[in-house]
């Protein structure tokens, strides 16, 4: 009787612990999507602006796509604050990448 009680407690011991490993996992990986959506909404207003001919320089901050209408207030999904307005995206090639400022 003592061995099933040990057996029955490690296989409930091993179950929780691959449940909260997975849980975790799932969890920031969801966080991970929520930041990468929002980041592309920001990055394709700046490639429209490029687009257009409206920006010229090698980046462009989100304050000055507010401004032109390409993009809107976007808050971060983690933290639950606004993006900088001097948060910008760089241009390189036909890469933009967004940079978010502190």
């Amino acid at each position: 009787m003592r061995n099933l009680k040990i057996v029955l407690m490690t296989l409930l011991l091993a179950c929780i612990l691959i449940t909260v490993a997975t849980l975790y996992k799932v969890q920031k990986r969801h966080e991970e999507r929520l930041v990468l959506v929002t980041e592309k909404r920001i990055t394709e207003g700046a490639t429209n602006c490029y687009w257009d001919d409206v920006c010229k320089d090698s980046y462009v901050t989100l304050g000055e796509l507010i401004e032109l209408g390409y993009a809107k207030e976007e808050v971060n999904p983690i933290t639950k604050m606004y993006y900088s307005h001097n948060s910008y995206i760089e241009k390189d090639g036909n890469t933009y990448t967004f940079h978010e400022a502190s």
